[in-house]
């Protein structure tokens, strides 16, 4: 998970993966810890991203505030053009055709 902790240095969770990701939520979610009614148990690893000690919407706020959730996954995509309609009208009139003199020329008409 990066974001920025401190205006100095950055700080990631404990999975192997230094990216924000969907991974990142369910780990700090399976804890337990969000919004629970023990004050002041959480830690940076279990979701409490701007160290008041809870993790609570405040937390969530920070981190998707920070931008890069999946940026990677977006960053890595990879741009496939859509057939345009014309030229598949243009292709299929041609193929309809080819079918017409082939089926004429099978039939003797």
């Amino acid at each position: 998970m990066k974001f920025e902790r401190s205006p100095y240095r950055r700080y990631w969770l404990e999975n192997p993966d230094p990216e924000f990701t969907t991974s990142d939520l369910v780990m700090v979610f399976q804890a337990g810890e969000y919004e629970d009614s023990l004050v002041g148990n959480s830690n940076w690893s279990d979701g409490d991203w701007n160290g008041d000690g809870e993790f609570t919407s405040s937390d969530l706020v920070l981190a998707f505030g920070a931008g890069g959730y999946e940026a990677s996954a977006t960053s890595s995509a990879t741009f496939v053009p859509e057939p345009r309609s014309m030229g598949m009208l243009v292709g299929m009139l041609m193929l309809l055709r080819l079918h017409k003199r082939r089926t004429r020329k099978v039939t003797g008409e």
